[in-house]
């Protein structure tokens, strides 16, 4: 019972916290110019990237250590790592003209390095209170900032927003560093601890490094391209399709997790979730052009209206992405992780032959860069799915 409440808590948690990441996006469209939006869309995807280059997996390797009850010595690598964040960042900003804020993206790295670290680390706890609450505590922290600062300042220029999540940055780090001091605590009391093993730490690192680099750099390519073709104003634009585009995955995300359920106990769930995701797909080839310029307007301001004539495609993009992910769930289930990353190179170079191709279209030619990419997973995926059969003992 105690295990469900913490689970129920979790779920609540992520819900809520997505709410309020969708809010501070409706505030950060009107409290920047489409132009700004797009410059500050890039600054915080440089920033992340540059975080899990240089630290992603520090903290997943120290959690499988305390794990192994192997704890002490844990500040020479956090600090090691932290140090290897911010040359990373220099030099990002030595090689790149990508902002005018060279200081103070080295420390948004700096801090988005120690929160990363945290919230990987903070899942050797039992009961997440830690995770749950840094989970929670982003999204309010970015709505009270972003929100009081368009409540009293309106519209402004970039440089304000950055020092704004420079703000948000400095409060969610030094926040950072008293759950770190908590865990500590609490681990040390019940634990006996030893040293930790360098060379399992650094191969665990290493490992998981390459995976979140993947990870990221799958997830970034798009805005890069964007800014380096097209320009900031069309990655402003962007911006409003990334949310519709969030929302979307994360409810087919929750449908493939329901299948995969499935498929651990023996059930075909396959059927229900592919009705669901048609369902999906009528509602929104009828709804979107209907709506979207009106929910557009009153969410993110008359400067986005352009966008939407050209949503559709993005959410119909987001439901074939969709489907093959819920299409490879067998493949997860037989450990064929290779295979799934071979797909995901194959789709990568797809959608960047697609984008140089398409460019002059606009977000035009980004919306079929990106269906061309889904598409080819999609195909895949079908392949997968009748070559790699599971079987099931009963359908639901």
């Amino acid at each position: 019972m105690k295990n469900n409440r913490q689970l129920i808590t979790l779920i609540a948690v992520t819900i809520l916290s997505m709410g309020l990441t969708v809010v501070s996006s409706f505030i950060l469209a009107r409290f920047l110019s489409v132009d700004d939006r797009g410059a500050h869309q890039l600054f915080i995807t440089t920033v992340s990237y540059v975080v899990t280059l240089s630290t992603g997996g520090v903290g997943f390797a120290c959690a499988l250590s305390m794990r192994n009850k192997q704890y002490l010595g844990w500040r020479f690598y956090f600090l090691c790592f932290l140090i290897l964040s911010a040359v990373v960042a220099a030099l990002s900003c030595l090689f790149f003209d990508f902002t005018a804020f060279e200081f103070l993206f080295i420390l948004n790295v700096l801090l988005t390095a120690i929160l990363t670290i945290t919230l990987e680390k903070s899942k050797i706890e039992p009961t997440l209170k830690v995770y749950r609450a840094l989970t929670f505590q982003q999204p309010v922290l970015l709505v009270l900032v972003y929100g009081l600062g368009y409540l009293f300042l309106g519209e402004q220029p970039l440089e304000v927003a950055i020092y704004l999540l420079t703000l948000f940055s400095a409060i969610q780090g030094i926040a950072c560093l008293f759950y770190l001091t908590k865990l500590e605590r609490q681990f040390v009391k019940t634990h006996d601890v030893t040293e930790i093993d360098r060379k399992f730490f650094l191969k665990t690192w290493f490992k998981q490094n390459l995976y979140q680099t993947f990870g990221a750099t799958t997830s970034s390519i798009d805005k890069f391209l964007i800014v380096s073709l097209l320009g900031n104003y069309v990655l402003g634009l962007y911006t409003v399709c990334i949310i519709f585009d969030s929302l979307v995955t994360k409810f087919i995300n929750m449908l493939s997790d329901y299948y995969y359920s499935g498929l651990l106990n023996h059930v075909n769930r396959l059927k229900s979730v592919l009705i669901i995701v048609f369902l999906m797909s009528v509602a929104a080839i009828i709804l979107v052009p209907l709506l979207a310029e009106p929910v557009i307007r009153f969410f993110f301001s008359a400067k986005y209206v352009e966008v939407a004539p050209v949503l559709i495609l993005f959410i119909l993009n987001s439901i074939i992405a969709g489907l093959s992910w819920i299409l490879s769930q067998n493949m997860l289930l037989q450990g064929k992780q290779i295979l799934l990353a071979t797909r995901q190179v194959i789709s990568l170079v797809i959608f960047v032959g697609l984008f140089f191709y398409l460019k002059e279209y606009q977000l035009y030619g980004v919306a079929y860069a990106f269906i061309g990419a889904s598409m080819t997973r999609l195909i895949i995926s079908i392949v997968y799915y009748f070559k790699y059969p599971v079987k099931l003992s009963k359908a639901e």
